[in-house]
């Protein structure tokens, strides 16, 4: 029995080695709390071929008519991130066109709040901010990174506008998304848990193998904190 030889030099154990798997954009974990039997905080996330795109946002007020207007932006926000990704289009896009959809469906005096963005496999994070708290970054050298926001809130103005900000998410670094529910929630005497304590509980915690148990460990802090909780709690760990 003849064997065929190797081409161009290469062994048949390296012709017939399968390739190496591709590297995932990264480690994802939510936690979303309800105040109570419904919620205004939404968040998806939608991979495509070479990406993670996320969202996480919060339709102002509280009860069944934040939770009905926050199902219907989940939704069309589900439609586009993937009409979005497939295009390839910028976040600030998928911000101006939510809130295209919005302003004609919402009541008057409701809006929403966003961060949308996406993560490409090589560590390009772009992300747009739509009136919602600063997306956090912890660097590995244990310093924390703002990303503030970078236009209005959604679905309230006649006419707006929102840029995207472009930043490198490097291996073991990781991104904290969160609802203003997390930095607004008092403890007994009526201090609020703030953005102080949020960054030390994701400092604390960066080091962390996963996003969840960085989020675990962020949670615990809120939770020592806070006895109960009067607005909706949800926050977004992305690890790279």
């Amino acid at each position: 029995m003849s064997t065929m030889p190797a081409r161009s030099g290469l062994s048949q154990m390296q012709l017939f080695r399968p390739p190496a798997p591709k590297a995932r954009a990264a480690d994802v974990h939510a936690i979303s709390i309800p105040a109570g039997s419904y919620t205004g905080d939404f968040y998806l996330t939608h991979r495509t071929a070479d990406r993670l795109w996320l969202a996480v946002g919060d339709v102002a007020g509280k009860g069944l008519p934040a939770a009905l207007i926050m199902a219907m932006i989940q939704e069309e926000l589900e439609h586009r991130l993937e009409s979005c990704a497939q295009a390839m289009c910028d976040p600030s896009t998928t911000a101006h066109r939510l809130h295209e959809f919005l302003r004609p469906n919402l009541p008057q005096n409701r809006f929403a709040t966003a961060v949308i963005g996406h993560l490409h496999d090589n560590g390009t994070l772009v992300v747009a901010n739509a009136g919602h708290p600063p997306a956090l970054i912890r660097r590995r050298d244990g310093s924390i990174e703002e990303i503030a926001s970078s236009g209005p809130v959604l679905g309230l103005l006649p006419s707006a506008e929102w840029t995207s900000t472009t930043r490198f998410l490097a291996r073991g670094e990781s991104m904290l998304l969160y609802t203003d529910g997390v930095v607004e929630l008092p403890c007994h005497s009526g201090e609020e848990f703030g953005v102080d304590r949020l960054k030390e509980a994701f400092l604390q915690a960066g080091a962390a193998r996963s996003a969840r148990e960085i989020a675990d460990a962020v949670t615990t802090s809120i939770r020592r904190h806070a006895e109960t909780y009067e607005d909706d709690v949800t926050l977004v760990v992305v690890r790279r």
